[in-house]
């Protein structure tokens, strides 16, 4: 007996009817094959996968279809240029890290670097170059403000460091959300109360010539008579930018007999004015810092700034327990930069909110949907290295918003600087023409 499978089912044979049923078996497998054969033929050809179709993007100054160019501008030269050391870096690191993800929307970001040297004139000259260089937007690291109405004209798009512009235009983003120095009535109560808790009661209010600074200097002299328990018996509105001889300044401070002092301007200046203040043997209750956040500025100023309050221009100080904060300080470090330079964060922050408005603007974004988009935006952390949430819908108490009423601390003492264990918030913005809160 003979088995034989066929088409599937299996048949058996007498030897008497071997030869036949090879005869048929042979048949019945032509047929088959025929069947097989015609059916492979027959059947439909799987489709192609679809291949993603480029979307057609109106002409946009800086864009492609494979990256988009934006830039930095700030003072890597003139006298800010210690204080804003590591800025760009900064910017860098953070385009470099967004662009190891595929960039925003498959387009990799190019940023061009652009040194406003501290000079009004030589920022507009750069700016107009950045203009012929096609970028899309800017993000800044200076205190120089003299670009603000050409980028507000143009509609260029402008994120950055903390002047009059990130309250008021609306092509502007700050850092740390819309600052209130375009309105010198408006003040903060946050560092003047953190002041008081260290004793303050006649303090000296001093800043260097910017306009940023001498906005934010009167409005705490402002603030002072309002907020009480305080008296300001010296105001400094043109201390020279950077280093200097400031042996005038403490002796002012001497003879005004002020017990603290609230100082904002580049830190080779606040250097400058602490040694002073040491050599005249000045004790002071508090010394606030703006942008004391590097423990190698501690070294320099050789003991003179032992007991000082550091702020940082809006970030999370360097060493807290942060992951944002961590992971940034490890990129830095891991580049061979210095984290604690007070303008590298700020460089960071500012990169990170350009590249926040480049995603909200959409995959074909133009420089209005990127002001447009980005205004809607209620809930901006800064990457994690900001204190508090920053919101940019235009209906607060500036036309940009609302800024962050956060900070984080922290005390010199010898070479190093150490942050609170958390941020101080709960601070005010106060109307002092008419001592009414109007944000807190």
């Amino acid at each position: 007996m003979v088995w034989v499978f066929l088409g599937g089912f299996m048949f058996n044979f007498s030897n008497k009817t071997r030869r036949s049923a090879a005869l048929a078996t042979g048949a019945s497998a032509s047929v088959l094959l025929s069947v097989m054969a015609s059916s492979a033929m027959a059947a439909p050809a799987p489709k192609p996968t679809p291949k993603p179709t480029a979307v057609a993007c109106p002409a946009t100054p800086g864009v492609t279809p494979t990256d988009i160019t934006i830039g930095w501008i700030g003072s890597k030269s003139g006298p800010a240029a210690t204080t804003f050391l590591g800025a760009s870096q900064g910017a860098q690191l953070r385009v470099d890290q967004e662009n190891a993800k595929g960039g925003v929307n498959g387009r990799k970001i190019k940023l061009n670097i652009y040194d406003d040297g501290t000079n009004p004139t030589q920022q507009i000259s750069q700016v107009q170059k950045a203009i012929g260089d096609n970028i899309f937007g800017l993000t800044s690291t200076t205190s120089t403000v003299s670009m603000y109405p050409t980028l507000k004209e143009a509609g260029i798009p402008v994120t950055g460091f903390s002047n009059p512009a990130f309250g008021t235009d609306i092509n502007a983003f700050g850092d740390a959300g819309a600052t209130t120095s375009a309105t010198p009535t408006f003040a903060t109560t946050l560092v003047l109360e953190k002041q008081k808790q260290q004793g303050a009661t006649k303090i000296a209010i001093i800043n260097h010539a910017t306009a940023s600074a001498a906005a934010s200097q009167n409005a705490l002299a402002n603030l002072v008579p309002v907020l009480g328990g305080m008296t300001t018996v010296l105001r400094i509105a043109d201390s020279p930018a950077g280093a200097h001889d400031a042996t005038s300044e403490a002796l002012r401070i001497k003879n005004a007999g002020a017990d603290s002092v609230n100082y904002s301007g580049y830190i080779d200046g606040a250097i400058s004015l602490a040694q002073a203040i040491k050599q005249q043997g000045i004790t002071l209750k508090s010394f606030a810092v703006a942008g004391l956040s590097d423990p190698a500025v501690l070294k320099t100023a050789n003991g003179a700034l032992d007991g000082a309050l550091g702020q940082t221009y809006g970030t999370a100080p360097v060493g807290v327990n942060v992951r944002a904060v961590k992971t940034f300080a490890s990129a830095m470090k891991a580049a061979g930069l210095n984290p604690y330079s007070p303008a590298a964060p700020l460089g960071y922050v500012g990169a990170d909110l350009f590249i926040k408005g480049l995603k909200v603007a959409g995959k074909c974004p133009t420089r209005a949907s990127f002001i447009s988009e980005l205004r809607k935006v209620s809930s901006y952390d800064g990457a994690g290295m900001l204190p508090g949430k920053v919101s940019f819908v235009p209906k607060g108490i500036m036309p940009n918003g609302n800024p962050i009423i956060c900070n984080w601390f922290t005390a010199a003492k010898g070479t190093e600087l150490t942050p609170d264990a958390k941020t101080t918030c709960g601070g005010k913005i106060i109307d002092t023409t008419t001592g009414k809160v109007i944000y807190s």
